[in-house]
């Protein structure tokens, strides 16, 4: 018998919905998120391609409206053309000193600047008295267009970033210069190299050699007037200061007049330094430099020379075993004793000498003591370049490092020495280690406590081992390298330290000349 067919009934709903549909809800969610991220990041470009479209063309209308201004103050000048305002022309000015400068008038970059009319006109008044020559008929030449002499000068000063150096370059030259066989450039690159690390006895030698193999070199080629302004640390001038080119000592020093104001007329040769001391009594040392690398300078203007007054005058008999300041003392040996808030300097016995480099012993000795710190840098000693191989490398460390300063002079006014031979030796708590921390000055990156103890380690088999090499090497350069500063050459020597905690306390040999 046929049995007729079951009703098949669907399982019973527990509830639970089906996984292919919960996947769909949440991709449209997710599609609407992303279209909503879409929109809002097209609306922000716009606006911000909005805001560049309309930056750009108040640019265009300031520069339209500065091109009318030019127009204006250059029509009463003959030999310009509304055509030369247009696209650029350069212009050939002669100075009151008799300097000729080669100038390029550039529409757009002066028109960008947003000159006054007082500034404009004067810039005019400057044109009217030029030679004018159509932009077409001079260009910029690339350094490889260069004399050789400006191609080295821009070599030399390309180095000093990140711990880069001139070691390599200063030993190939040595070698060759060695060997007998240099040639006339590289004599010269040598003796430039000698000139700026303060080596003028071996520089004036290479200069001889030049002389006698190359017949250049022999005599000075340029004769100069050199002119500056010594100031007090208000910018106020100083009187009776006593200025000398430290790198020609055979140039009598001079002194500054009532404005503060001195004068030197000295030949010089093409690519020579020029370092420029100032010193007085009741004052720190001030330095200024300049680099002639042409034929065409007859007069030079230096920066001004800004000199600082002490924290604190130590007087010390060594006959009567007296030293004034609290803190201060002179020990049974001889050494002295003087202490400041940052710095406690040790000084043997016979180590403040006479210019002949004999102990001084003829009366009571006045130390005149220095704290620079970031807050009241020595700006014309930190303008100097270093080039202890690492040019510019000091300045901008030293600001943040701190720097002590010590001067000695007999009771009339005669400046001592301490001598690299027999130094002091300076224990100096570093004034700012908050911002090496935290790299306020943004120089390298942060210092850290691991850095600092492996420093003071480091410093524990060897004394004084922490040096610009060492911390090059050990890729430290966060931690500032320490440099003591010769007054005679006018250029900061590198030295060793010693870490002797993680404050930040060093311990250092100190010398106002280095005389090796």
């Amino acid at each position: 018998m046929d049995e007729s067919p079951q009703e098949q009934t669907p399982p019973p709903y527990d509830g639970v919905p089906e996984k292919p549909r919960r996947k769909a809800g949440l991709l449209v969610l997710f599609a609407i998120l992303i279209l909503i991220i879409g929109a809002a990041w097209g609306l922000s470009r716009y606006l911000s391609l909005f805001e560049e479209i309309r930056t750009q063309e108040d640019l265009a209308t300031r520069i339209a409206e500065n091109r009318i201004r030019f127009s204006a103050a250059f029509s009463g000048v003959a030999s310009v053309t509304q055509t030369d305002i247009a696209n650029g022309f350069w212009y050939t000015y002669v100075d009151a000193e008799g300097n000729e400068h080669v100038l390029y008038f550039d529409p757009n970059a002066l028109a960008a600047q947003e000159l006054s009319d007082a500034e404009i006109a004067f810039l005019a008044g400057v044109v009217s008295k030029s030679r004018i020559s159509e932009r077409s008929s001079m260009r910029l030449l690339s350094d490889s267009e260069l004399p050789g002499n400006l191609q080295f000068h821009n070599l030399v000063y390309s180095f000093g970033s990140g711990g880069v150096t001139t070691l390599g370059l200063e030993q190939s030259l040595t070698q060759v210069a060695a060997s007998g066989n240099g040639t006339s450039d590289e004599l010269l690159q040598l003796s430039y190299l000698y000139e700026l690390d303060g080596r003028y006895a071996e520089r004036d030698a290479l200069n001889k050699e030049n002389c006698e193999r190359f017949n250049v070199r022999c005599a000075s080629d340029i004769s100069l007037t050199i002119s500056g302004r010594v100031v007090d640390g208000r910018g106020g001038p100083v009187s009776g200061a006593s200025v000398s080119i430290v790198s020609k000592p055979e140039v009598k020093a001079v002194l500054t007049n009532a404005e503060g104001i001195y004068t030197f007329k000295t030949g010089v040769k093409t690519m020579e330094k020029l370092r420029v001391r100032a010193i007085k009594r009741n004052f720190s040392d001030g330095f200024t430099d300049a680099i002639v690398l042409t034929t065409g300078v007859k007069a030079l203007t230096v920066g001004d020379i800004m000199i600082e007054s002490p924290i604190n005058i130590v007087t010390v008999d060594y006959a009567k075993k007296t030293v004034t300041g609290a803190g201060n003392s002179i020990a049974p040996d001889g050494t002295l004793t003087i202490k400041t808030l940052q710095s406690t300097y040790e000084i043997p016995q016979g180590a403040i000498v006479s210019k002949d480099g004999k102990p001084y012993t003829a009366g009571p000795i006045e130390v005149y003591l220095y704290e620079f710190t970031k807050g009241n840098p020595p700006e014309s000693l930190m303008n100097i370049d270093t080039f202890d191989q690492v040019l510019g490398y000091a300045g901008d460390l030293m600001k943040t490092f701190g720097m002590p300063y010590i001067q000695f002079f007999t009771a009339g006014g005669v400046e001592l020495d301490v001598l690299k031979s027999k130094p002091m030796v300076l224990t100096y708590r570093i004034a700012d280690m908050e911002a090496l921390r935290t790299n306020e000055d943004q120089i390298y990156e942060p210092l850290t406590e691991a850095d600092m103890q492996l420093l003071v380690v480091a410093s524990q088999g060897e004394a004084y081992r922490i040096d610009r090499e060492f911390l090059i090497n050990n890729q430290l350069l966060r931690f500032p390298a320490f440099w003591v500063f010769d007054r005679r050459r006018g250029v900061w020597d590198n030295v060793g330290v010693s870490v002797l905690d993680t404050e930040g306390t060093i311990r250092s040999v100190f010398y106002t000349v280095r005389d090796d």
